[in-house]
């Protein structure tokens, strides 16, 4: 019996030991004389989180918004033992974005670039030495020109069938009740598809697509998943010992596998205008660029195929789900709309790109709905000073410094909801963004795409996406609430980006006719 003492006694003061550590660490702000959120051991503010009863927009949003900390400029809360900050107050936020870029240079999650290699070379995950040149040859792939004139084109193609989806779906019927995470996410996926990959997905044609299927995959969580994600996302210091990936090794294999074959295409081809995607375009950097560069890592084309496949296929989809959602709930604001669609569509089958990224409406219902639906929720920002600097300070806006390594959260979700720069904020109001008002919208409190030189490289692109979305869906259609139509959007404790918790169903109408 004593040889069991022994390990039990040391095992039972290494428990109280780590309990006692844990407690004096909850009280790091308290010393600090900082506005906090009490934490509970060992989860620190994770456990809502981790037991999925709310999403990760969320809980950022409910520090943001907690009442025990109104009027605090900066907010602290742990990540399981990390302090964290949650910053409130839109000066600070501009200068870390910002003014102060350089001291705030990478995210604070990452992926372990020995055991996941695709994983650590993604543009979101990369850091600081290979985030900059990956995002200044990503860059080249989202001007303007190349946009209206390469990505647009193809565009066109997929709303053409979207419409022709929707005429399917009706058939002789006047109306029928759609879900519209089916629509909308075959759109998408289509979408990228096209744009990027240079595949005719045909998602919206047949119903289904193996690149629609294999997102949804990697996206269905388990506790492998979840336990990966959390180390990647708040554990990072931890990725090498859990050996934590990113991707799934099925997603990654396919992804090998789609990229090869595009990569094959692109070096057989002799048509240039035959692979105007993402993948000839990435293979024409690495060409231009010595061998010593990042980007000739053998991944680095997969990664980025990799991760912009679920940034187009989450983000737009969700988004395009809710703008339709809040559009039928309002039937003048959509009477408005489709005004504006039929007069900006006239005889014409589609609308050229000058006519669509300026009508006013469909502009203003757009930023609405990345106000009070921003898909990524929440940016973060590490501080990462140089060698002389070890920290940095809050003042005059706030008593307290910040010492290097220690993550800031900034909640767009609780930014974009807050009474304080938007009045009613749960009400969906485009005159919020009609020009005699966008000048009132407080600097840095509205960042669906975030802002700086870490800013979403695709937000034009999404936002064209979105726009051509609901042009070609009510351009001979109007949507309605009907009795399947859910009250309110809550969102999904099992999704990273916000994404509705119940499917949202609506009825859609055949409805050429619009009153003027």
């Amino acid at each position: 019996m004593i040889f069991l003492c022994v390990p039990i006694t040391l095992l039972t003061l290494n428990i109280f030991a780590g309990y006692i550590w844990l407690c004096h660490r909850y009280r790091y702000f308290k010393r600090h004389n900082i506005s906090y959120l009490p934490a509970s051991t060992p989860f620190g503010n994770l456990k809502e989180l981790i037991l999925l009863r709310i999403s990760f927009g969320e809980l950022f949003a409910n520090i943001y918004a907690h009442p025990s900390i109104v009027g605090a400029n900066v907010v602290g809360f742990f990540l399981f033992h990390t302090p964290a900050l949650v910053i409130r107050e839109p000066k600070i936020i501009r200068l870390i974005l910002i003014k102060h870029f350089k001291s705030f240079l990478n995210r604070y999650e990452a992926a372990d670039d020995f055991n996941d290699e695709l994983g650590s070379l993604t543009l979101p995950l990369a850091k600081y030495s290979k985030w900059r040149e990956s995002r200044q040859s990503m860059s080249q792939l989202f001007t303007t020109g190349r946009i209206k004139h390469v990505m647009y084109p193809r565009m066109l193609g997929v709303v053409a069938e979207l419409e022709n989806y929707l005429e399917r779906q009706l058939g002789k019927q006047d109306s029928k009740v759609i879900k519209l995470s089916e629509m909308c996410t075959l759109f998408t996926t289509d979408m990228t598809g096209s744009l990027f990959y240079g595949l005719e997905a045909n998602g919206l044609l047949v119903g289904k697509c193996e690149l629609r299927e294999q997102t949804r995959r990697l996206l269905v969580p388990n506790f492998r998943k979840l336990l990966h994600f959390m180390i990647i996302f708040f554990l990072p210091q931890y990725t090498r010992l859990i050996r934590a990936k990113l991707f799934s090794k099925e997603y990654t294999h396919f992804m090998r596998d789609l990229v090869g074959t595009a990569l094959k295409l692109c070096r057989d081809t002799k048509d240039a205008n035959c692979k105007p995607n993402l993948i000839d375009q990435l293979l024409q950097l690495q060409r231009s660029k010595p061998p010593t560069h990042y980007v000739q890592h053998p991944d680095f084309i997969t990664s980025q195929a990799s991760i912009i496949l679920l940034a187009g296929f989450e983000t737009s989809s969700s988004l395009l789900g809710f703008a339709l959602y809040e559009v039928a709930k309002q039937p003048q604001l959509q009477i408005h709309l489709r005004n504006e669609l039929h007069n900006a569509f006239a005889t014409r089958s589609s609308l050229d790109y000058s006519t669509l990224i300026t009508l006013p409406f469909l502009n203003m219902i757009c930023l609405e709905a990345l106000r009070l639906y921003p898909i990524a929720a929440f940016i973060n920002r590490e501080l990462t000073p140089g060698d002389s600097d070890t920290k940095y300070s809050l003042q005059p806006y706030a008593d307290f410094v910040v010492p290097k390594g220690m993550p800031a959260y900034i909640s767009i979700l609780g930014l974009q909801r807050d009474t304080k720069y938007w009045p009613n904020p749960l009400c969906f109001n485009p005159e919020r963004f009609a020009p005699e008002n966008i000048k009132n919208i407080v600097p840095m409190t509205y960042l669906p795409f975030g802002a700086g030189p870490h800013g979403c490289i695709g937000s034009r692109l999404g936002i064209l996406q979105l726009k051509l979305g609901l042009a070609h869906i009510l351009k001979r259609n109007r949507v309605e609430v009907c009795e399947h139509t859910i009250e309110s959007i809550h969102f999904s404790p099992k999704a990273f980006m916000l994404e509705a918790k119940d499917n949202i169903f609506l009825r859609i109408f055949k409805d050429e006719k619009v009153k003027l």
